[in-house]
């Protein structure tokens, strides 16, 4: 199986949306955003969005890390992680994970983080998302 990751472009909105509603995930694009892709033969198979919530803001927020059930455990996630990781190496990149999802950061170069490091965009989605998930955990990528 060849595959790649992408950019995605504004031609691949409506198949990326169609993605996430057949992975059952409710991704929404949240303003300054960019969005990693991977297809195999057209299709695409795995998605993540790296999301700047506000013009100028220090910390990107990843979310909609979704793998397509047919190809999980292929390593498909992380090589997402990795290419975040070398695109935004300048900017600390944040993410909201269950514990059960703290493994797999820890390997893909995420350290869990404190709640108090997070500047005011994030701060307000955290304390929005914590709200459905008690035990929702802060990453940030190690740099």
């Amino acid at each position: 199986m060849k595959i790649s990751i992408t950019k995605a472009i504004k031609t691949d909105k409506k198949s990326l949306m169609r993605f996430y509603k057949q992975q059952h995930y409710s991704a929404g694009l949240l303003g300054f955003d960019n969005v990693y892709i991977i297809k195999c033969e057209e299709v695409i198979i795995a998605a993540v969005i790296v999301s700047a919530l506000e013009q100028d803001n220090p910390q990107l927020f990843l979310h909609g890390l979704v793998v397509d059930d047919k190809f999980r455990q292929q390593g498909l996630a992380g090589r997402l992680l990795k290419h975040i990781r070398s695109i935004h190496s300048s900017q600390p990149v944040i993410c909201f994970a269950s514990v059960e999802l703290s493994e797999f950061y820890h390997k893909n170069g995420f350290k869990l983080s404190q709640v108090k490091q997070l500047f005011p965009p994030l701060l307000s989605r955290y304390l929005q998302y914590k709200k459905t998930n008690n035990e929702l955990l802060v990453f940030n990528q190690k740099n």
